[in-house]
This record gives structure tokens, C-alpha cells and sequence, in this order.
């Protein structure tokens, strides 16, 4: 019986050999890793940094889709410490694909051949400007203030993900990392 090659066994295999090998791992390399055809990859990306754009987007909605709530009449403050909690615990949880998302939202070249996937930051913007126009953040610009946001939750996962057992030193010191934080941004 022959395998079955899905979309996801791609992208299971690309998260992993850029992890490993950056984004000059080539369709041959990931062909081999996966146990397809250059023919089926083909089938569904028309180039390599189809795949990279696209498995980004993909991340960054699932990051979206399982770590952010509507904002529901809590503080500001609160409301922020929930989604960034979750989002944090959610790269430590997932730290191939978390560093995925750094790989690429950090590499010159997906800046010179791809630039910013808007995409992925159309729904962070959006809740950015309510939580400004609302007052409760400096009026700082929206895209300054969502950036910041990303930084924050990537290095808070990065500092949790440096000890031994990250979870536990998240449920220990994410508080005080979201203290750092919430003080550079809040009109508190």
C-alpha cells in the first residue's frame, strides 16, 4: 500500500530540516526527508519559499487560534497576561515549531525575498489599536506597540525554554517577566 503524502507531512518535515539546517536545506533535502517525489512537492508549492511563507502563516494562525481570546471586559493588564501567558506556554510546549517562527521572522533572507506576512499580523494590530484607543496603552503607533508584543512573548520563551524543566520556571517567573514588560507599555 502506498504512503499517503499530505500537506502536513510536509510541513512536519520542512519545520523540522529548517530547524536544523536554516532555510538553504533544499527541496531535495526535504523531498528525502518526507519519502516523496520532487514531482508531489510540486503538486503543492510551486517554489520552496512557497512552503516557508506558507508554513509560517500556518503557525502563526494556530499560535493565534489557540492562544487568543476575545477580550472580554477584564483589565487591560489582565487581558494581556492571559494571551501572552498562553502564547508563551504555547512556544515552550512547541519548541520546534516556535523556533520555526524565530528562524524565519529573523532571517535577512526571508526579509529580502518575502518581507512582512501581513497576514499574520492584521489580528495582533487590531487588538493593539483597541487597547490603545481605549487608553489603557502609551500612544505609542499600533505596529511599534504589536512588534514589541511579539518580541516579548518570543524572548519570555526563549528565557523559560534556557533551564532544565521550562515549565516550571514559567509557572515561577512569568509573572515577574510580564511585570518587565506590561511597565514599558501600559499607560499605568
Amino acid at each position: 500500500m502506498p504512503k499517503l503524502c499530505t500537506r502536513d507531512k510536509i510541513y512536519k518535515q520542512a519545520i523540522r530540516l529548517f530547524v536544523k539546517k536554516g532555510f538553504s536545506a533544499s527541496v531535495n533535502d526535504l523531498i528525502a526527508a518526507v519519502g516523496i517525489a520532487k514531482g508531489t512537492f510540486y503538486h503543492y508549492f510551486k517554489r520552496k519559499e512557497d512552503l516557508i511563507v506558507e508554513l509560517y502563516k500556518t503557525l502563526m494562525f494556530e499560535v493565534e487560534r489557540e492562544c487568543v481570546t476575545e477580550y472580554c471586559n477584564e483589565t487591560a493588564r489582565e487581558y494581556s497576561f492571559s494571551v501572552f501567558s498562553e502564547i508563551v506556554k504555547w512556544f515552550i510546549t512547541h519548541p520546534e515549531k516556535f523556533n520555526y517562527i524565530v528562524i524565519f521572522e529573523t532571517s535577512p533572507y526571508i526579509k529580502k525575498v518575502v518581507g512582512k506576512v501581513d497576514e499574520t499580523l492584521q489580528a495582533p494590530l487590531q487588538n493593539t489599536m483597541k487597547k490603545v484607543d481605549m487608553g489603557m496603552l502609551k500612544a505609542y503607533p499600533p505596529e511599534m506597540i504589536t512588534f514589541f508584543d511579539f518580541s516579548f512573548t518570543r524572548a519570555a520563551a526563549n528565557y523559560f525554554l534556557s533551564f532544565q524543566d521550562p515549565l516550571k520556571c514559567f509557572d515561577e517567573k512569568f509573572k515577574l517577566a510580564f511585570d518587565l514588560y506590561w511597565n514599558g507599555v501600559s499607560q499605568n
